[in-house]
Formats: structure tokens, sequence, C-alpha cells
């Protein structure tokens, strides 16, 4: 399975704390959508949690988000007052930084 991470940013600490907590509770849930042309899902959220998965050698759970539908950033769990984007505007609007590998 791949995953695109659609955003660029990840803080070291940050990860570190993700990875311990992740380390209890297992395997994340990551939000994404299929996309064909990649042949990979696009994460819509979890940065920190797929990068951590990774190092752990565990495999995220998907959340399939259809691609025509609305997502709100509330859903996303990021705060910026409810705004309401299509998939399509998140998935395609913003370049893959990195594509994580994981073994099925």
């Amino acid at each position: 399975m791949q995953i695109a991470l659609i955003h660029k940013y990840f803080g070291p600490a940050h990860l570190e704390a993700v990875k311990a907590e992740m380390m209890v509770m297992g395997a994340p849930v990551i939000k994404a959508v299929w996309m064909e042309c990649y042949g990979a899902w696009a994460a819509l959220e979890g940065c920190h949690r797929i990068r951590a998965a990774q190092a752990l050698g565990l495999i995220p759970e998907i959340e399939e988000i259809e691609y025509s539908d609305e997502i709100t950033t509330e859903e996303l769990g990021l705060d910026f007052g409810g705004d309401v984007w299509t998939v399509a505007e998140i998935a395609d609007g913003v370049p893959h930084s990195a594509v994580i590998h994981f073994e099925d």
C-alpha cells in the first residue's frame, strides 16, 4: 500500500511523541482518498501518524473518503473555523510531498 502525503510539514519532536502514543494505541486510522492516477491513497490528514506508523512497522487503517465528498476542516482535525472543501480541492490542489510505502 502507498499513501501520498499532501502536506510537507512535520516536526521531529511531534513525530517522536506520536510514535510513543502509537506504541500504546496501535495503528492509526487515516482519512484518505483513492487516487487512481497515482495508484495510491492521498492522505487528507495524519502526516505525523503515517510517518510514525511506517517507522514502527504498523499499517494504517484507511477511512475512505469519496473523491466527490465535501469535508470540513473540523472533520480533518484542523481548527480553521469549519471551512468546507471538496476532496478534489484538497487532493488535486496540493502537490504530494512524499509517498510512504507499507507492506501489506
